[in-house]
């Protein structure tokens, strides 16, 4: 995969079962999707390589210590864990996913949670089971539970409780819940943003692969009916895929079906013509395809709000097109350490999207901590 051209990123927006060749549905609960710095199971060191990727089975213990971990669950859950964490993978069935948190922190982002599935996290003798579309954050050190998002069953040896929005619990027989302000949050709250926000960026594409193939409109073309997690070689991640339309996880990124994706490749979208701007879309329209707009409001981009990937103007304006992959500037600009895809990223060693060609590898990619 590193060996690709300066024109793969532009093949994205053409290929077919490139991408979606590549989909997998989890078997289990447990894959490393990303590691960043030490990182152990079970006291080894964990080597993650591009596109590869190992996985916590059930009874092993994955550990952090100057670094972080994103490991996925049922299809379109996530854990990250925090530097100098640690959990213990209790049971990885996707029907009945447990995990046992021993110390740090951990986060859980349920962007979608399909049915059948279940999601416990267990700290001593309380368990915690996860609602669905929510975000959540446990504490081990200070044996704390709060939600960003939604609601939990909470659960003790005398007690059962409802954790809703704002809600922090103090996790031990008693349940003690108090408010908090959700608005406050931390850098390992805004590296759980950052991670969701590419793996959104992943999933346009491998929606739009899937699409062009043919797959996803019958019930038996992926998943039997349900979403699944869908591997994209370019961003050199899987990303989650759901089955029929499309919906917007905890921080607010978009998430499109094969058939939903379709809209973002209308006339006047960043995506038209190939998968490039026309320039069409200007920087002042601040509705967004990734950011808690309607698939039709495309304006400034994928994420015009945060001036675009994390570049200006979005996809549209200054973003993908204008100052973007050929001008150096917007999709990849301030995220990695290059600007953009072409001119300073991933094909003239600036960084990039995930680092894929010459200079880019993996240095200043998505693998990049902030």
């Amino acid at each position: 995969m590193l060996g690709r051209t300066p024109f793969a990123l532009a093949l994205i927006a053409t290929a077919t079962t490139a991408v979606w060749g590549q989909s997998v549905i989890s078997a289990h609960s447990g894959v490393i999707h990303l590691a960043e710095g030490q990182v152990t199971v079970d006291g080894k060191d964990v080597q993650q390589k591009f596109g590869e990727f190992g996985d916590v089975k059930t009874g092993q213990v994955l550990e952090t210590k100057d670094g972080r971990a994103e490991v996925l669950l049922t299809p379109g859950v996530f854990l990250r864990v925090n530097e100098n964490s640690s959990f213990r993978m209790v049971s990885n069935k996707l029907a009945d996913t447990k995990i046992e948190v021993l110390s740090g922190t951990a986060m859980a982002q349920v962007s979608e949670l399909l049915e059948d599935n279940s999601i416990t996290l267990l700290y001593h003798d309380t368990s915690i089971v996860l609602g669905k579309k929510r975000l959540f954050r446990v504490d081990a050190d200070h044996g704390t539970l709060r939600v960003y998002d939604g609601e939990a069953k909470v659960a003790s040896a005398s007690r059962n409780m409802t954790a809703k929005k704002g809600h922090e619990v103090e996790l031990g027989d008693q349940l003690v819940a108090k408010s908090f302000d959700t608005k406050d949050t931390d850098a390992f709250y805004r590296w759980n943003e950052r991670r969701d926000e590419y793996i959104s960026e992943a999933n346009i594409y491998a929606a739009k692969s899937a699409r062009d193939s043919g797959m996803g409109f019958n019930g038996t073309a992926y998943g039997a009916g349900t979403g699944t997690w869908a591997y994209n070689p370019w961003f050199g991640m899987f990303t989650y895929m759901p089955y029929n339309g499309m919906y917007y996880s905890p921080f607010g990124y978009g998430y499109y079906s094969p058939m939903m994706v379709g809209y973002l490749y209308m006339p006047g979208s960043p995506y038209y013509y190939g998968g490039y701007s026309t320039g069409y879309a200007p920087a002042s329209n601040a509705g967004t395809v990734s950011r808690n707009a309607p698939a039709t409001a495309i304006g400034g981009g994928i994420s015009a709000p945060r001036s675009g990937f994390n570049g200006s103007g979005g996809m549209g304006a200054g973003g993908f097109h204008g100052g973007g992959p050929a001008a150096g500037g917007g999709f990849s600009s301030g995220r990695a350490s290059g600007g953009g895809m072409a001119s300073g990223g991933v094909a003239a060693g600036g960084g990039g999207m995930s680092g894929m060609a010459a200079g880019g590898a993996r240095a200043g990619g998505t693998a990049a901590r902030h």
